[in-house]
């Protein structure tokens, strides 16, 4: 029996094309962009006439997280070595690195740093520049230097060299509040003889903490015997700087390895949550 022939406007095949399967696969891929929802790095409560953020999950702004050249003794491009660097909660290690070229030495006007750090990791908020810097023929592996500013800071103009390191800080403002660090720092906190990290410097806003306890819970977060830490007042156990909206940063390493100096950053309010990498 012959079967009828089938209309081919309806049933014509067509051979495949080589690209179908390209397309498919971006047709794929932009569906799942559709649903993914972009994280504000500086989160507010949803306006009440923005029905669409209505029904989502507010998320904290995800910590920036940076692994830092080695801070052991070897040959460096130029004498003075950035282990590490933050603006306005933000890593920019790489871009103060840039700044120092092939100098040993490198000179800030807080004034002017915006232009050199864009885009603006905060608009609207009084950002701090942290940076955590060594000398090529420092003798002593764990001597660092810490420099911190508000970028209102006074005053605004420093020079980091082998000759014009500071020990100061400078206050400023009606409640003397610290705006200005720049000093070489103490040997790294460790908790005991076991412990399995170094705290080189943890900042609040733009002042330097020191407090045991707080370093305590840093490094066993670290050393993953703690969960998530909350980064707010009640944890730093003060406010630095009432009425502004604060950054945080840790420097720290872990003992043994490769010593590799590595930076968390992030917002008043953030979580520390992030896993570390201990090579």
């Amino acid at each position: 029996m012959q079967l009828p022939a089938l209309p081919s406007a309806r049933y014509h095949l067509q051979t495949p094309s080589p690209l179908s399967p390209l397309l498919s696969l971006v047709n794929q891929q932009l569906i799942t962009m559709t649903k993914l929802t972009l994280q504000d790095p500086t989160p507010g409560p949803p306006q009440s006439g923005d029905s669409s953020n209505l029904n989502l999950t507010h998320l904290d702004p995800i910590p920036s997280y940076e692994e830092a050249v080695s801070a052991l003794p070897g040959p460096r491009p130029n004498a003075l070595q950035i282990l590490g660097a933050t603006w306005g909660g933000v890593t920019v290690t790489a871009d103060l690195q840039k700044l120092v070229g092939t100098s040993d030495k490198l000179a800030l006007d807080m004034r002017t740093l915006h232009r050199h750090l864009h885009p603006d990791p905060a608009p609207g908020q009084i950002k701090v520049l942290t940076l955590l810097y060594r000398f090529e023929d420092d003798d002593n592996d764990d001597r660092f230097r810490l420099f911190s500013a508000a970028e209102n800071a006074q005053p605004s103009k420093t020079t980091i060299s082998r000759h014009a390191h500071a020990n100061n800080t400078s206050s400023g403002g009606p409640r003397g509040r610290v705006r200005y660090i720049h000093e070489p720092l103490p040997r790294p906190w460790r908790a005991g003889p076991q412990g399995q990290v170094d705290i080189l410097a943890v900042l609040y806003g733009p002042a330097r903490v020191e407090t045991a306890s707080v370093l305590s819970v840093l490094s066993n977060h670290f050393e993953g015997r703690w969960g998530q830490v909350r980064m707010n007042n009640a944890f730093f156990g003060a406010d630095p700087w009432p009425y502004e909206r604060k950054s945080w940063v840790v420097y720290f390493r872990f003992v043994g390895g490769s010593r590799r100096v590595q930076v968390v950053t992030g917002w008043e309010n953030g979580a520390l949550e992030v896993p570390w990498t201990r090579d």
